[in-house]
């Protein structure tokens, strides 16, 4: 199963110095059903990958950052370089 969240929103760095971004974000996260040892036999794995951009065209140095989307709810997320994004478990 497949599920895209889109929008804009605020980019915060979690560490200091606090430096704040208008952002487009776009993920697409991926759910699979996965069978292991123990209890419970059966759980979903999720994996996502996205991008973000600034929307003033500023750029976003590679790091870990909280997303606060328009709808309320706060993303971790990693710029891990060459413009990949992704959500981070919680």
């Amino acid at each position: 199963m497949v599920e895209t969240i889109e929008g804009e929103g605020r980019l915060e760095t979690i560490t200091p110095p606090e430096k704040v971004w208008m952002v487009s974000y776009h993920f697409d996260i991926t759910t699979k059903i996965v069978e292991r040892t123990g209890f419970p036999r059966v759980a979903s794995k999720r994996d996502s990958t996205g991008c973000v951009n600034s929307l003033d065209d500023k750029p976003i140095p590679e790091g870990t950052y909280q997303l606060h989307a328009a709808d309320g709810e706060i993303l971790r997320v990693e710029n891990a370089g060459f413009g990949q994004w992704v959500i981070l478990g919680s």
